[in-house]
Parts: C-alpha cells; structure tokens; sequence
C-alpha cells in the first residue's frame, strides 16, 4: 500500500483540489492510502467527509483507495511515502501583525508571505513545525528503518516557499521540494499574448528559472503548422502594448519586462514587494496599480480578501456535501504534487518548476540558496536541470532577495536575532523607506508581538 500524508489537510478549496487530482491518476487509484491530517478537526471533518462522499460516489473506481483522518502528525506520516504539507500557522490574526507594524514605519506589503518583514515572521512560526514535521518523517516515514531505503519526499506548499524549502533542506539534505502556481499561470498568460497576435501554436514551451516568485521566462516558443519553432517574445511585446490582460492588469510586471528584457513569475501585486522600485511612493503605487486583483498593489490586499472568503468557506464546502453525486475528475487541475507522485509510481514522467537547494543548477547563484528551477520525475525521484545561467540584471535581482532569505535561513538554525535583524535590512522594499535604526526598531517589535509564537528567541 502507498501511503500519501496530507498535513494541513483542513485547506478547504486547495485540499479538494489536489486529493481530487491525486485520485484522478490510475497509478494513484490502487491501494493506496491518503491520510488527512489537521489541527483544527472542524475543518478536517469537512474535508474527510467531502473524500468519503467522493470515494462513495466513485467506487467502481475507487475502491481500493483508502481514506483515513487524524489530528496526531506522527499517526499521519507513519510509513507515509509522499508527504503534502499545506499550513499556516498563527492564523489569519497573527498575519494580520506582520502588515500592521511595518506599515507604522512606512513598509507596505501587498501580500507579506514571501520576503520583508511580513516573510521573515511568517517563516519564523514556520520553523518549530518543519522541524517537528521533518523529525517525524524520518523516524516514523517509509523505509524509516532502512537507511539505505528511499527516504519519504516533502512536498511543501507552505509560504515563504524559498526560505521554508532552504531550511528544511538544511535540517534534512534533500528531503523536500517546494512547489508553487506562479509558473504555470504565468506561462498560461504567456500563451495567451501568442493567441491574442492571431497566432493559434501547434506546441508551446517555455524555459523558466530563479528563485521562488522572481523566476524569469529565459526562452518561450510557439510551434508552428509546420512543426517549426519560433521566439514568442516578439509577439509577448506586441501583445503588451494592446491586450487588456498586460496592459490594465499587469502593469507592474510589463514595466519590469521592459525594463529587464524578460517576463517573470508572480502576479504584479506580489512582485512590487521584492524590488525597491515601486511601494515607496503612493504616486508609484497609484501609477502602476492594475485593474484585477493581486494587481491591485493595496496594502494588505490578500490579507482583508481572506477575512472574507473564510466568512463563507465553510458553509460553501458544506453545500458541495449535499450535491446528489461528486463525479470523478477526468482531468486533473496544473497543480505539481499530483503529478509528481504519479511520476514517481509510474512510467510517465514528467516536468515541473521546483524549489531546491541549488547546488550549481543555476550557475550564477549561490550554490547553497533555494532556486527554482525545472525538475524532471520518474520512478528514480526528482533530477532538477542544471547548466543554467541567468542574464546579470535576473541575478542581481535575484541575489538581492537571496540574500535577505540566506540571513533568515542562518538566523532561524541559529536562533540569532541580529540575524534576523539582518534579513529584513537587507530587504529592498524595507529598505527604500527605512532607516537602519528604523528597522531594528521594527523588528524588536515584531519578536515582541510574536513571543508567543516564538519561545527560543525569548
């Protein structure tokens, strides 16, 4: 039996997708075993009755999958081979301090989950749960007494993605793969500028590589009726002067196009907290804020969305419970977690973007930070793409948010606050508009308020 943990399985719109996904493989539909865990078993029964019902309603297919709950995380990734990993800890409440403090000095951050004050913090409360997470999966995964076994894959969808995938690698080399949306999506706006020049490609590929939220589109191409491949970029600039979508929406992450030669990751809202171009004026702000949302560029954009949506989640998923039949997904979504596990028990291999320790594969970046890069899967496990070299404007910005996440990374192992201290002078949001004592004001506030959460620094 294969077993497949999900930890932070109470995500009530993100766990139906990738559950749903995970079933939607025949590779994945006998004997095999998913495990919901969550520490809030409101959220975990809905999500545990929602499977049952899919199971139930699918069971000519299904019946040989085998659904299981718990609230105890070392029940959960007992003998477990792929471990999914989707949490927030701290909640919506403690959130919600890592944008009002920053904002006292003048640090606006739309969303605040990846670098900057908001980032560092989140990542803070994060370490006490990788740790324990990771000491679990080795003492109690699969083949945990094998040492020369295959040893359980992290999946890791938590936030900050670079800084949680560089220290749970540090704890555990190679024992986890952060995977994030931002590549397939923008490479589906991408196609979308090709379709929008009347071009209707046969094939169309890209070659994307970074860091997590500032990975840069190096190639993409269309394919041809004649099966030849071209550029896209001609017709992605064109499209940038007239479509709606670049010229409304997006108009952060087309001015960074224009001003890098290159298309990237992350919608325009996340993007203006990485660069110290953009949040330190409002009439910046005001200049390039996009008509759509995460494009938006207003302080604590995602932060006030999610109070609302929790409003209703619940009762939405609720409602799912009482259709009269859940159908089997034919197609699964773009998410990576899925596709990887298939891969991995399969004979398909496949293709993702995946953060890893970099080790050489981007050859202008530090060898030890989390890099985004492609990785292909098979039955052998992951092997990541290597050789690459980014153009000196990509690794600038990229180094300029590496090393933010490096003095984090030191700080959390360390538990050294100067350290960490550090990570947030080093931000260059933080830093268009803060002094340096400014900044140590604003992180002795911030351990402060988040003592509770952060006992081994007390």
């Amino acid at each position: 039996m294969k077993k497949i943990a999900f930890i932070g399985a109470g995500s009530l719109v993100f766990g139906e997708t990738l559950l749903t996904d995970i079933l939607s493989f025949p590779s994945l539909q006998e004997d095999i075993v998913l495990c919901l865990e969550d520490f809030n078993p409101k959220r975990l029964d809905l999500m545990y009755r929602y499977m049952q019902k899919y199971r139930e309603d699918n069971f000519s297919t299904l019946e040989n999958v085998t659904l299981e709950k718990t609230t105890d995380q070392k029940e959960a990734v007992t003998n477990a081979k792929y471990v999914i990993n989707a949490v927030l800890i701290g909640g919506l409440d403690v959130v919600k301090r890592d944008l009002e403090i920053p904002l006292k000095y003048g640090v606006t951050q739309c969303v605040g989950d990846t670098l900057g004050p908001g980032g560092v913090f989140r990542f803070l409360r994060t370490t006490s749960f990788f740790k324990s997470l990771l000491d679990d999966i080795h003492t109690y995964g699969y083949n945990a007494n094998n040492l020369a076994g295959k040893k359980p894959l992290l999946l890791n969808y938590t936030n900050p993605m670079a800084m949680n995938t560089w220290y749970c690698n540090s704890l555990y080399p190679d024992s986890t793969i952060g995977l994030c949306h931002g590549v397939f999506e923008t490479a589906a706006v991408l196609e979308s500028a090709v379709h929008y020049m009347d071009v209707d490609p046969q094939g169309f590929d890209y070659l994307c590589a970074g860091i997590n939220h500032l990975a840069w589109f190096l190639e993409v191409k269309y394919q041809d009726t004649n099966a030849e491949w071209h550029d896209a970029y001609p017709l992605i600039r064109e499209a940038s002067k007239t479509q709606f979508f670049l010229t409304d929406v997006e108009k952060l992450r087309v001015d960074m196009m224009n001003a890098t030669g290159l298309f990237m990751t992350e919608t325009s809202g996340h993007l203006s907290e990485y660069l110290p171009y953009y949040r330190k004026r409002s009439d910046l702000l005001e200049k390039y804020k996009g008509d759509g949302f995460f494009s938006e560029l207003t302080h604590a954009l995602d932060y006030n969305e999610q109070i609302v949506a929790q409003r209703n989640l619940e009762q939405e998923f609720k409602e799912k419970l009482n259709q009269d039949t859940l159908s089997l997904k034919e197609i699964p979504s773009w998410e990576y977690a899925p596709q990887i596990i298939n891969a991995m028990e399969s004979t398909v291999p496949v293709r993702v973007n995946g953060n890893v320790i970099n080790k050489g594969n981007i050859t202008n970046l530090p060898a030890e930070c989390c890099v985004e890069v492609p990785i292909f899967f098979d039955s052998l496990g992951p092997h990541p793409q290597g050789g690459i070299k980014l153009p000196t404007v990509c690794q600038a910005l990229c180094i300029s948010n590496i090393m933010p996440q490096k003095a984090a990374v030191e700080g959390a192992l360390s538990l050294d606050r100067e350290k960490i201290y550090h990570a947030v002078l080093l931000d260059p949001n933080t830093a268009s508009v803060c002094s340096p004592n400014e900044i140590r004001e604003m992180v002795d506030e911030l351990f402060e308020c988040h003592k509770q959460w952060l006992p081994e620094f007390s």
